[in-house]
């Protein structure tokens, strides 16, 4: 019982400070002059998915990978869900009818990223450099490359991440304020995710689920919690292209999560040490964010109760998802 109420004490804690910490980047963006850009592409994201970056370190150096990757990737199919949300409390066309292509490039990195970490899994034996596996330095690599590009696109085509709204919530504080409050949640956070990565693992053993299991599914939605509140608050605002940039740009900032897991597992590369059923949660979100794209893409009219047929299949999707992985714990 004191574990389960230690999980759920750090996972309100987690929920509030990242809400916190989102509304103030959104502040810290706006008084500095980087505006919707910056906290689209890379600062909101960051924000938050902080809660990940902590939870899946913590995991890591207590030695439980399996929670640390199941994380990642619960987070990203949740994410990826929250679209299903956006679309229903958005009135009028689907929601991905509605927002730029553009999304396309932050979703198309996360696959590729998504794919590469899925093969690294599989493949039997790696190099290390300074203590962390080749495979992680490319990674590190490959989301140092593709922030650079998703910036330099965003300059090209600026209204990408963000729509020209009125931004009242932000009037009358200063930055001061932003940064203050941004450094309170963060620290919050990192307490938060410390014991939620620890009763994490004591739930695994006592329930017989599986680190992969809890990771995926209680973690991922714990963590992933700021990121539905962030996207809900701004769908509310009509800001809908900032909504969905900022859960693409979770998800790819989520995969650089693997190299920070990496500098804290201290046994050996993270990726070699992890169950192969991570593979299934990597494939399901890239199918996700594929159907995500066809739906950027093709732009269908149609809506069954409010939601576009993309969201209903990421809905079925992810339904399915969670009841195969409890039974995959269950048998395991």
């Amino acid at each position: 019982m004191f574990v389960w109420l230690k999980f759920f004490v750090s996972a309100a804690l987690i929920i509030w400070a990242g809400t916190r910490l989102t509304k103030n980047a959104d502040l810290i963006a706006d008084k500095t002059g980087l505006g919707m850009v910056w906290a689209g592409a890379l600062l909101l994201p960051l924000a938050t998915s902080l809660p990940e970056v902590v939870t899946s370190a913590r995991s890591s150096l207590i030695g439980a990978p399996d929670l640390a990757l199941g994380n990642i990737f619960g987070s990203n199919i949740f994410n990826v869900a929250i679209i299903a949300f956006i679309d229903l409390i958005s009135p009028g066309a689907p929601v991905l009818r509605q927002v730029k292509v553009g999304h396309i490039l932050t979703a198309g990195m996360a696959i590729a990223m998504t794919s590469f970490i899925t093969l690294n899994i599989m493949l039997p034996t790696t190099v290390s450099f300074l203590g962390v596996g080749v495979e992680s330095w490319m990674i590190f690599a490959f989301y140092i490359l593709g922030s650079r590009l998703l910036m330099r696109y965003e300059k090209r085509y600026p209204v990408l991440k963000g729509e020209n709204v009125s931004c009242h919530h932000l009037e009358g504080k200063t930055l001061t304020q932003g940064i203050t409050g941004f450094a309170i949640s963060s620290v919050i956070i990192i307490f938060a995710g410390i014991m939620l990565a620890d009763s994490g693992k004591d739930l695994a053993q006592i329930t017989g689920l599986g680190e992969t299991l809890v990771g995926a599914i209680l973690i991922a939605i714990s963590t992933s919690l700021p990121e539905l509140a962030t996207t809900a608050s701004a769908a509310r605002m009509g800001m809908l292209d900032m909504a969905i940039g900022n859960i693409f740009g979770a998800n790819f900032l989520n995969l650089f999560i693997v190299f920070v897991a990496e500098i804290f597992y201290r046994p050996g590369p993270v990726l070699k040490e992890v169950s192969i059923s991570h593979i299934f949660t990597a494939q399901v979100s890239i199918f996700l964010m594929a159907v995500a794209i066809i739906g950027l893409i093709y732009r269908s009219k149609r809506q069954v109760a409010s939601l576009g047929l993309d969201s209903i299949t990421i809905i079925i999707t992810y339904l399915i998802t969670v009841v195969l992985l409890f039974y995959m714990g269950a048998a395991s």
